[in-house]
């Protein structure tokens, strides 16, 4: 028998799946790390750290430098990403229909 895993495809209030996290402690010269899993698939990677070192999906670097490449991605906004702002487009063309005194409903020629 299949045994589901409760967490699997959780879905998060901005639509995507919740990234499943988990961590292991230090054991012998085992570095800690943190395992991330896909919300939807069985898709994963690790992050081991210690010290002043990260290595990521296998690339290991300075804290400082995965800092340095990893925090201008998550400040940036890439198209789609935003909100979608439907009402306000709507209220747009019906105030400019009410401006010109046209209905939405009239075809334009």
């Amino acid at each position: 028998m299949l045994k589901l895993n409760r967490k699997f495809a959780v879905t998060r209030s901005d639509g995507y799946y919740e990234v499943r996290v988990f961590h292991r402690s230090r054991a012998g010269k085992k570095d800690p790390r943190f395992l991330l899993k896909c919300g939807c698939c069985e898709n994963k990677f690790e992050v081991y750290y210690g010290g002043d070192s990260l290595e990521i999906g296998g690339v290991m670097g300075s804290v400082e430098n995965w800092r340095e490449v990893l925090l201008p991605l998550l400040n940036m906004k890439l198209p789609g990403q935003e909100q979608r702002k439907r009402n306000a487009s709507r209220r747009a063309r019906t105030s400019r229909a009410a401006q010109t005194g046209k209905s939405l409903s009239q075809p334009t020629a």
